[in-house]
Parts: C-alpha cells; structure tokens; sequence
C-alpha cells in the first residue's frame, strides 16, 4: 500500500499488513479506545441529532442550522500516517469526520474560538510571520533559546479541561459573534466535542480519551487548554525574564544563560500527567522552530527557512497535468515564504535552492526567475499596504478540470465575475489507495444485486447506509 508520511512531504510504501498490525496496536490502548459492536455509530449518531436539535430549537440563530445536521451521515474514519522521522515509524491517527453527525455543525461553534485564541494569555502564536515579528522586539543578550513539544497533545488533552477552557475564553466573545446564545453555545460544544465514535477497516470504536485529530473542534480547543495551563502554570515556572511562545504544541523559550533547562522540564512535566513534554536546546547558537531556524546573535536574532532531514523535495513536476496557474503558484508560495523569513545574509541562499529543485523538476530557468520577481514584488506591496483593504468583494470560484479549453472558460465567465479553479485528473495516491474490503457502508448510492437463480439483476438507488438497505433487502425475501 502506499500512503503520505506524517511530515516531509514524502510517499510511504509499506506492508498492508505491517500497517494494519501497527494501528492495531495504537488501538488497543484501552486507556483512549474502546472495540464497539456493529452498529454503535448509528446509535451515537442519531442520539447527537436528537441532542443537537433540542439545543438548536431553542433559538432563532439556532434554527437556521438545523440544516447542518447530517440525516443519513457516514461513520467518521480513522487512518495513520507513518511517522518516519521517528524510531520504529509509529503512526499518527487522523480520524477523518467528513459526512458525520457532528462534522459540518461542529465548524460553526469552531470560528468564533479561533478569533479568541490568545485571549487568556499572549503565548499563542498564529504563523512563522507573528514569531518573527516577536522574535525582533526579544532582547537575546544574556540569553539562550530552547523548544519543548507536547507528546501527542490532541488525545492526552482532557476533554473536561478543554471544556472549562472554552468557558472562559468564550466569556470574552461578543454574544452577536456566537452562532447561538452562550449557554446553549457551551452545550453544542460540548456535545460535538464528546462525539468519539468511527470505524477502522470495518471495525467500530469510539474515542473516550482527548479531542479527535480531524475534529474541526479538536485544534482550537487543544490550544485554549494549553493557554489554561500556560497562565496557571507553565509561564510561572519558567521565571521571570524568560519568553514562552506556542503554536499548538510546539513551545519555544527564551531564556537566561545560566537556566538549566532539564529541570524546568522536570517541573512542567509534573503539572499534568497527561502533558508531557519532550526538549531541544539550541546547539551553535541556532534552533530550529516552525518552519524556521532561529540563529541567536548578541545584537538581536537571524533567520533561515528549516527543511526535516526527511525532506524529499516531492512537489509539482513540470510535465505534471496540473494547470500553469498551479505549478506558479506552488513556486511563487516558496519564494513569499523565503522573503518572508530569511534575512539578508540567507536570502540568496534560499533562491538558490528553489531554482535548483525547481530545474530539477523540469521548470524553466527563465520562468522560476520571472516568478521570484513577481514574488518580490507581492512582497513589496504588501509591506506598503499595512491595513489591506477589508471590504473587498469575496470572489466567486467554480472548479473545472484542467483542459487547453479552461483558460477561453475563465476568460469568458471574468465578465461574470466568476472565476475558474482547475483540477487535476486522477492522482497517484487515488489509483493506488486502498480500497475498503467488504460491503462498504456508503451513502447516496446506485447498487445492483444480482440474481442466484437467473443472469438478471436488480437495480436500485439509496440515500442511506448501503449496509442499511441490503439489510432490508434481506428481510424481504427471508
């Protein structure tokens, strides 16, 4: 089977079977899984309907997204993504939620967190660009950097602790800006929060430990809970004179010389046994974070774009059926993110190795410059316009596949003021995905069931469970 790794970019091929026994084996960790009985998905999603619908009628707001709710959803679906930076490649679980219960309704209550992260303490960070910025006012003189990252902060967040973390950050939330009024918002919350069925290869289990990776909910409410901690503990522990800065579980310190940062890892790992952490210290004066290597100077701090040792440079070949607008696109985003980061003296640098990669990859020369100039120049402006202009219309977009025809498309419908977004075909990854074994419990289908007794078939069409229809079917002739 082949399927992406969890960073790097890179393409996985391994053993169905290996990777079957190596989920299987984060399954059984009884202390955030439990093995459910056919049919349990159903019921824990028909019960969040009911649930959902009595906190939803009780208001106006509320009414207009009852039509959010999902009335023939698919159980979510849990796979992993090998970790091959790591020893014995273990794997991440994502549990994809698309088309569940809680999935579409669970977004909405998620915006108005995400405009609150940073309100229980100034810790949080949004991109490389807010750290950056940070890093520039930091008085580095006396100091040296270290980073700490939380084991697997989604299922070892405690979904209570999340909870209460919502509570207090939401009270700084105008009441116009919740989906519905507070007291009910808390309960919708709490209620997606706590939807912990899916299925792996068939099998249904639920999720009775932290917050899902593929919940819309899970990543804000991850960082709220983290700020919770940071405010009441982590920040304290470091000291005084020291900087504490987090994207999600990714913590970075700055902190004086003579700090000796094992056992500040001691203490932070005593506040919560869930929450633990592991550390970097800089080494040669450099560290890297994000996608970035901080480089620690007695004047102030430098900046190189970090790439993980397993790195593959897999991107966008020029032959690829990919449109022009997208290969650009892809190419320009690495020069944004080079002006963006590097400073001077790693600039050329970083431009040296996106042409390189980009050549290797079949692009034209004079085309990879044409697009760091027009990145340049993206830059440029967007330095000047301080205050983007806010009231700009939204552009209207519809998806086409990519053909030679798709550019007399969007030059036709400009005038419309609709715009085309090209696909490619069939992926790599799509022909050679695995495919599900047995009956598959998919929605809005056509099937066939064919005749034991003739060459004849029967035809026929659902918007529910396939399982569900073949089911009746059965009782029919039975």
């Amino acid at each position: 089977m082949t399927t992406k790794s969890d960073k790097g970019g890179g393409v996985v091929i391994m053993n169905k079977a290996d990777y079957s026994a190596k989920m299987m084996n984060l399954l059984s960790d009884t202390s955030t899984y439990e093995k459910k009985y056919q049919g349990y998905n159903n019921i824990t999603s028909k019960n969040f309907n009911k649930e959902a619908r009595k906190i939803l009628r009780k208001s106006e707001k509320g009414k207009k997204l009852l039509h959010l709710l999902e009335e023939n959803p698919n159980p979510p679906k849990m796979r992993g993504l090998p970790k091959t930076h790591k020893p014995n490649i273990p794997m991440r679980p994502i549990t994809s939620g698309i088309g569940s219960a809680p999935h579409a309704l669970a977004k909405r209550p998620a915006r108005p967190l995400s405009n609150a992260l940073g309100s229980i303490n100034g810790a949080h960070l949004r991109n490389s660009a807010d750290l950056i910025q940070r890093l520039n006012s930091v008085d580095f003189r006396n100091k040296k950097m270290a980073s700490f990252d939380v084991k697997s902060l989604f299922t070892n967040v405690p979904v209570e602790g999340a909870i209460e973390a919502v509570k207090r950050a939401s009270g700084d939330i105008n009441e116009e800006n919740l989906p519905i009024p507070r007291e009910d918002y808390i309960n919708l919350v709490e209620l997606c929060v706590k939807f912990g069925a899916f299925t792996f290869e068939g099998q249904e289990y639920s999720q009775h430990k932290g917050l899902a990776m593929g919940s819309p909910l899970s990543a804000v409410m991850a960082c709220l809970y983290m700020e919770t901690l940071e405010t009441d503990n982590f920040i304290r522990i470091m000291g005084r004179g020291s900087t504490w800065l987090r994207y999600v579980d990714d913590v970075l310190v700055i902190v004086p010389k003579g700090t000796n940062i094992n056992n500040k890892l001691t203490l932070l790992n005593k506040v919560h046994k869930d929450i633990q952490f592991t550390v970097e210290e800089e080494q040669d004066n450099r560290l890297p974070f994000l996608d970035t290597v901080i480089w620690r100077e007695e004047e102030g701090v430098s900046f190189s774009v970090y790439r993980k040792p397993t790195n593959k440079d897999n991107f966008i070949h020029y032959l690829s059926a990919h449109s022009m607008r997208v290969k650009s696109g892809v190419i320009i985003g690495f020069y944004l993110r080079a002006f963006r980061i590097c400073n001077n003296n790693f600039l050329e640098q970083e431009i040296r190795y996106i042409i390189s990669t980009f050549k290797k990859l079949g692009y034209p020369e004079g085309l990879l410059v044409r697009l760091k100039n027009k990145a340049k120049k993206i830059t440029t402006e967007n330095k000047e316009n301080k205050d983007p202009c806010t009231t700009s219309k939204r552009e209207r977009y519809i998806c086409v596949p990519n053909s030679d025809k798709a550019s007399a498309i969007n030059k036709y419908l400009s005038k419309t003021g609709l715009k085309i977004a090209t696909l490619a075909g069939e992926k790599i990854g799509e022909l050679t995905r695995t495919k599900e074994t047995g009956l598959v419990n998919n929605n809005s289908v056509v099937y066939s069931i064919p005749c034991k007794g003739c060459t004849k078939q029967y035809i026929g069409e659902t918007g529910r469970g396939l399982k569900t229809r073949i089911t009746e079917h059965r009782r029919d002739v039975l």
